[in-house]
């Protein structure tokens, strides 16, 4: 079977779809994302008691202003955690795995692989 570029795309899709990251990149993403819920709690809270800080100034001489420079108070990363290089090394491994599969797919389509064939090598390479 000749790969074209259809035939090519159908099986990197379904690859990406059949072996999915999973854990532990599920858990990372989930503490991240609870990360920045909280920076954004924090940064609301600040923003708050600023207001009324800025509220409680007296009569100011005319001229002196007090503003928010609009920066960020609070920064978050996870970028040094061992829960983030966990999660690169096994995205690294999925992604190994899913173009090594891709790539032995396509070779056996290169060299006269069939339909059937094509099912059958994509259900070998999910472990199926």
């Amino acid at each position: 079977m000749r790969v074209t570029k259809i035939i090519r795309e159908y099986v990197e899709k379904t690859i990406k779809e059949k072996i999915p990251y999973g854990e532990p990149t599920t858990t990372y993403q989930q503490h991240a994302k609870a990360l920045g819920d909280l920076r954004s709690q924090l940064e609301e809270k600040v923003n708050t008691y600023a207001q009324e800080l800025l509220n409680s100034v007296g009569n100011l001489p005319e001229g002196f202003v007090i503003e928010r420079s609009g920066c960020a108070v609070f920064n978050s990363t996870s970028y040094r955690s061992p829960m983030y290089t966990a999660d690169q090394v096994h995205q690294r491994e999925v992604r190994e795995k899913r173009q090594a599969a891709i790539e032995n797919i396509l070779v056996e389509l290169e060299l006269g692989a069939t339909k059937t064939d094509l099912e059958r090598l994509i259900s070998e390479a999910i472990g199926e």
